[in-house]
């Protein structure tokens, strides 16, 4: 599966001269393709150290195989533009057999793996939760982000540590089995109506459209992701339980935001938000919907 990746290989670095002399850069070095020196990757310090995609994705692979569960494991290059595909390297990890069951919803484990010799990551490993989705237009495949759960980066200019990958595969699986699995099923069997979610929803809406700008950056998530939801919410009718409300705005981050990390970001600022309204509350109080609900997201 490795061998097609590109190898990197190291040459010295130049700087020409005002009179067209080459001037030896001592501090630096260029990392090229070893099969094509023509392309270069980039010009790093000398204390850089090649992580060869090839190298790190068969330590990532023995690693899964130590942990004796299942696992599908795809791997690739990519790259900004057609002519930068290889400079960086990517392996997407499921586990199919990790998983939890939340209101009907089938939620998996899945962890992606990143290197690149042109420093727009170092060695990255991250593992999240997430919910198979036959929707083709979402991206990153067929499914989105539901949940952050592990994160391991490392520097190039460190070299590489095995067991510093393995150990977090392994704490993210058990974050996910323990964690997690607690935290949506509390979420699933939290009341929440459709009018309460609407007016969660319109708060947030209400905050990131502030002209005070201290109270507008208390919503990170962007205006138009916001109004995006609202359509997808519509009358409110498929929300009845906190977990409704966090899977429909987790799928509509899914088809709407590009980025892997900043969907990772939305999905744990809006998971942190729908925890602090207490929507379990307003209900158990038997107050009046309007007032305990309004009253509850000023915690927000």
């Amino acid at each position: 599966m490795f061998d097609k990746f590109k190898i990197a290989g190291e040459r010295d670095a130049y700087l020409t001269g005002p009179n067209g002399e080459q001037i030896l850069l001592t501090n630096y070095k260029v990392i090229v393709n070893e099969n094509d020196v023509n392309e270069q990757f980039s010009v790093v310090s000398r204390t850089y150290k090649i992580a060869q995609h090839k190298e790190v994705g068969e330590i990532i692979e023995k690693a899964l195989n130590d942990l004796n569960t299942e696992y599908k494991l795809d791997a690739f290059e990519v790259g900004n533009t057609e002519k930068k595909q290889g400079h960086r390297m990517r392996a997407d990890i499921k586990f199919p057999t990790i998983s939890h069951s939340i209101a009907g919803e089938k939620i998996i484990l899945w962890a992606t793996f990143d290197n690149s010799y042109d420093q727009s990551t170092g060695l990255r490993l991250e593992v999240n939760a997430y919910m198979p989705n036959t929707d083709t237009s979402v991206y990153c495949g067929s499914e989105f982000v539901c949940e952050g759960i592990e994160k391991f980066y490392h520097r190039h200019t460190k070299g590489l540590e095995v067991g510093m990958l393995e150990g977090t595969i392994s704490k993210g699986i058990e974050e996910f089995q323990k964690k997690v699995g607690k935290e949506f099923t509390e979420l699933a069997n939290t009341p929440c109506t459709g009018d309460q979610a609407k007016l969660f929803l319109d708060n947030l809406i209400s905050l990131k459209g502030s002209e005070n700008e201290k109270e507008s950056k208390k919503v990170k998530i962007a205006m138009k992701y916001l109004e995006s939801i609202k359509t997808a919410l519509g009358d409110g009718s498929s929300i009845h339980n906190a977990w409704n409300l966090y899977s429909l705005i987790s799928k509509v981050l899914g088809k709407e935001v590009e980025s892997v990390d900043l969907r990772r970001g939305n999905a744990r600022e809006i998971l942190n938000k729908i925890k602090t309204a207490h929507f379990g509350v307003m209900v158990n109080n038997k107050k009046e919907t309007s007032e305990v609900t309004t009253t509850a997201l000023m915690v927000i």
